[in-house]
Parts: structure tokens; sequence; C-alpha cells
């Protein structure tokens, strides 16, 4: 029993989570180069910018990790009910962690709003991981059985 239960931490720790990890690193170049363009040629306020900026990384990852991360769990939930999933979880981390960690440093801290903004990344990252495996993709419960 402990050697299967290390054997599937190993399995997700080696494949999914670097899976998930190389889709947030494309999030994150998605986060930051809309954050950037719509903040420095649009001159739209860092505080709104990051809002499109973070939705637009939510969509990105989400149809990534859909297909690629997690694309061999099925499970029996719609695509549209795993977005919606998907939504609540980054909520959580994204919104949350993100774009507060992104106004705290910046606002009271006086931080650079791009380094900010990556430090509020990757604070979510690990958070964002558990809720998506257990949750967001979580594997059906026929599925475990076989």
């Amino acid at each position: 029993m402990r050697r299967l239960r290390y054997s599937k931490l190993n399995n997700i720790l080696s494949s999914r989570l670097l899976k998930f990890c190389i889709v947030g690193a494309s999030g994150t170049i998605v986060n930051m180069g809309v954050l950037f363009l719509l903040s420095e040629y649009v001159r739209i306020q860092y505080f709104l910018s990051s809002l499109v900026a973070i939705e637009l990384s939510i969509l990105s990852n989400f149809y990534l990790n859909l297909l690629w991360t997690w694309g061999d769990r099925v499970g029996e939930t719609s695509t549209w009910e795993k977005l919606f999933r998907y939504h609540m979880g980054v909520a959580g981390t994204a919104f949350l962690c993100n774009y507060l960690i992104l106004l705290a440093l910046t606002e009271w801290f006086g931080m650079y709003y791009l380094i900010s903004n990556i430090i509020g990344i990757a604070v979510g990252t690990i958070s964002n991981f558990l809720i998506n495996d257990r949750w967001t993709f979580r594997q059906s419960v026929l599925s475990e059985d076989s």
C-alpha cells in the first residue's frame, strides 16, 4: 500500500506537475505580456489591465490543462462545468493571491508592478495545482475503481 502511494505520488510529481508548471509558464507569459502591453502601450492603469491579463491567462491555462495536463481524465463533468470549477479554483489562487499581492507590493511597498505580479503568480502555483488535481479535473469514480 505504501509503495502504491509512493508510486502514484511519484507519477504525479514527475509528469502531471511538470506539465502543470509548463502550462503555468505559458500562462505567465500571457499574463505578463498582456499586463505590459495594456499598461505601457494602451495606457490602462496596471490594476485594471492586470484583471484582463489574469483572465486571459486563466482561459489559456484552462484549455492547455484540459487537453494536456489532465487530458487522461475524461471525468463525468462537461467542459463548461470544468471551466466553471477552474474559475472558482483559481479565484482563490489567481485573484486572491496574484491580484492582492500585486496591489499590496506595488502600492504599499513601491515595488515595480511586473515584479509584484511575478511574486503573486508564484505564491498561488502549488495551491492552484492541488485544487485542479483534486476538484476541477478530478478522476471519475468509475475510473478510480478500474
